[in-house]
């Protein structure tokens, strides 16, 4: 007997939940899970080949489909699992500093500009003519 199939609806009900105070960053926060889940899937099946292949010699992709792992091969996996995710969602320094041999001491960042300021910018030329123009004399008040 086959099992019945559960219809799910196509969307979601409700709002997308945010975390952080920039959406871009809740976007790449999703990105970095679903591919860290789809890397997961990816090692757990090519584990599986390579199984079967030791043991088997030639495989079928139906031998790869109707593989079950046993109990110390799924504990195998749970402990590569747990040191993938630990490895891929470990706190990183703020700012590190990678190739500077041992030192990863963060670094102060720069400070935000203000709102609605432009960033002052130096001219790395200096001109020593002086403009031939007068300043414009404004009449009335400012």
């Amino acid at each position: 007997m086959s099992e019945p199939q559960v219809k799910l609806p196509r969307q979601s009900k409700g709002k997308r939940p945010y975390f952080f105070d920039d959406p871009a960053i809740d976007q790449m926060m999703t990105f970095v899970i679903e591919l860290t889940a789809e890397v997961s899937v990816a090692f757990d099946r090519l584990d599986t080949v390579e199984r079967l292949l030791e043991s088997m010699g030639t495989i079928s992709r139906r031998d790869i489909e109707n593989y079950r792992p046993s109990d110390a091969v799924e504990a195998e996996r749970v402990a590569r699992r747990d040191g993938y995710l630990k490895r891929v969602f470990r706190m990183h320094p703020p700012q590190a500093t990678y190739g500077k041999g041992s030192d990863t001491t963060p670094r102060k960042s720069a400070p935000k500009p203000k709102a609605n300021t432009k960033p002052k910018t130096k001219s790395k030329t200096k001109t020593k003519t002086k403009s031939k123009t007068k300043p414009v004399k404004r009449r009335g008040k400012r």
